[in-house]
């Protein structure tokens, strides 16, 4: 059973060498947190068994500068208990800027003229889709590890992420109840 989160993209229309070409004429500047919220249920013990639910999308802060890429990662990550799905245990989001700078030599490889204007276009806003939420996933896996632990539960481990072609995307966003180890001690008879 593959575990990883998947992100549904459209890529089936998509010629992948120009895609490619695109994806390395803008370079990751930096990234950083700019939001972060979590809550949990103070009175709820952990339960055995928890079920994540998982949600991520990208915004573009508007901007004077057109020339500067800047998007914002939105994650999310509830906790339901394993035997009743409606109980939300904690809840965890954050969100991540991501900027890139675009290289000013022109790639031989994309066509600059003008029949290939809105192809382009169309490669650029797929490459901002993909990037920026695969450049800021493992910071976000990081996050939510460090929180859940300083939350009292398990460090909750975010999985891998898979981009996929929607028509191949048949995850359903809630996962599978997973086995979690107690961090209390236990008692023992001596």
């Amino acid at each position: 059973m593959n575990k990883n989160a998947v992100l549904a993209v459209d890529i089936e229309n998509l010629d992948m060498e120009i895609a490619a070409h695109v994806a390395q004429r803008f370079v990751l500047k930096e990234i950083y947190l700019v939001d972060a919220k979590i809550s949990r249920d103070p009175l709820i013990v952990s339960p055995e068994t928890l079920s994540l639910e998982h949600k991520c999308y990208t915004d573009s802060p508007t901007t004077s500068d057109a020339e500067k890429h800047i998007f914002l990662c939105n994650f999310r990550v509830a906790a339901y208990d394993g035997q009743e799905p409606s109980k939300l245990i904690m809840k965890i989001e954050a969100s991540f800027c991501t900027s890139y700078v675009e290289k000013s030599q022109p790639d031989p490889l994309i066509p600059d003229d003008d029949g290939s204007a809105e192809t382009l276009l169309a490669y650029v806003e797929h490459f901002m889709t993909i990037n920026p939420i695969s450049h800021a996933w493992p910071y976000w896996r990081e996050f939510v590890q460090s929180m859940s632990a300083r939350m009292g539960f398990p460090a909750l481990t975010v999985p891998l992420l898979e981009i996929v072609p929607k028509k191949a995307a048949t995850q359903k966003a809630k996962s599978q109840p997973v086995k979690k180890k107690s961090t209390r001690q236990k008692k023992v008879n001596a």
